[in-house]
């Protein structure tokens, strides 16, 4: 009995190690294309959030640093008094994808915004992607928005959120827990040229508060940012790796982080 486990064992072990040898440059390099950011939130303890994506567009805590258990590793438990800045990332006439990992209380209000890049109260000048109490999501570049359903979303559970923009097919779409939740022409680009990068609020000074508008209260894991319109399977394969220390250039540590499921 032993003996047909283990070779059973060993059998599904290569198998694996073969598939991964055919599979490894390719999917990877999916991953790693086009990279803009990659905050992993799995420091565990002060105010810096470095991006992993080898670009150099680290983030720091303003307000109170909460490190909790994410969904991939560590992650951030955002009180609706604190938020994480990174660089200006350009998003004005690109493709784009942006992702993450959210567990939202849905205490701070009917909505909350996660990812934020502000420059005027304006058409097309101050991307912000949102929560609904009831469940709803949105890609909003102010004025011209794109929504999903009701009830996509649920309070307390780990959903991951993808945006992806792809101007040469005039498309945007967004997709929640890797399946297309809404997809539709997008005739006019996102046009803002200035914001810092912002996860937990919008930063929306014309509304008279200290800080974010519509904040975010819950955890977020993995934010990750691409300069170019992902793919379905590279959605999906995104949401089961883990990224490396430094992501660019080191294909076989990234693959060597992906999800081993099977095991």
């Amino acid at each position: 009995m032993r003996m047909l486990f283990s070779i059973k064992t060993y059998r599904s072990f290569f198998s694996l190690i073969s598939l991964l040898l055919v599979l490894q440059p390719t999917q990877a390099a999916d991953i790693l294309d086009g990279l803009m950011l990659a905050l992993t939130f799995d420091e565990g303890g002060g105010d810096a959030v470095a991006d992993k994506s080898g670009q150099g567009n680290d983030a720091k805590v303003d307000g109170n640093a909460k490190w909790i258990d994410g969904k991939i590793g560590g992650g951030f438990q955002f009180d609706g008094k604190t938020w994480v800045v990174a660089p200006h990332i350009p998003f004005n006439d690109k493709d784009f994808t942006i992702q993450f990992w959210v567990k939202s209380d849905m205490l701070s209000g009917a909505e909350e915004v996660v990812f934020s890049q502000h420059e005027l109260n304006s058409k097309n000048l101050s991307l912000h992607l949102r929560l609904y109490s009831t469940g709803k999501v949105r890609l909003g570049y102010y004025s011209n928005d794109l929504d999903t359903d009701a009830g996509l979303v649920k309070k307390g559970a780990w959903h991951n959120l993808t945006f992806c923009v792809d101007n040469g097919k005039k498309t945007r779409t967004i997709y929640v827990d890797g399946e297309m939740a809404k997809k539709v022409p997008a005739a006019e680009k996102y046009l803002g040229k200035k914001g810092d990068t912002i996860i937990g609020g919008w930063n929306r000074v014309d509304k008279g508060r200290g800080k974010a508008y519509q904040v975010y209260m819950g955890a977020v894991d993995e934010v990750r940012v691409w300069h170019r319109a992902l793919s379905p399977d590279q959605i999906q394969l995104s949401m089961k790796t883990e990224m490396p220390v430094e992501a660019k250039g080191k294909l076989a540590h990234l693959w060597s982080q992906i999800k081993r499921s099977s095991f």
